[in-house]
């Protein structure tokens, strides 16, 4: 079994494994069920303003040719 990386914020409670970060990274943490509500609780917002910030696709008012940037990879 592996241990929950957030032990140092307290008790921990429920089964440990590891769980996808909400960042979308691909990257994965080993972490009990209170310890991922907690991390849940005060990283979605977080990420939900980045979202709203950066969405997928390009805001009508982007012009690649003011910067020479493109909104995504493709081309």
């Amino acid at each position: 079994m592996t241990d929950c990386i957030d032990t140092d914020r307290g008790h921990c409670a429920g089964e440990v494994f590891e769980r996808a970060s909400l960042s979308g990274s691909g990257m994965r943490f080993a972490r009990c069920e209170h310890h991922y509500t907690e991390y849940a609780e005060r990283t979605q917002p977080i990420i939900d303003d980045i979202n709203r910030r950066y969405p997928a696709t390009a805001p009508a008012d982007f012009d690649p040719a003011l910067a020479g940037e493109r909104w995504d990879e493709e081309d």
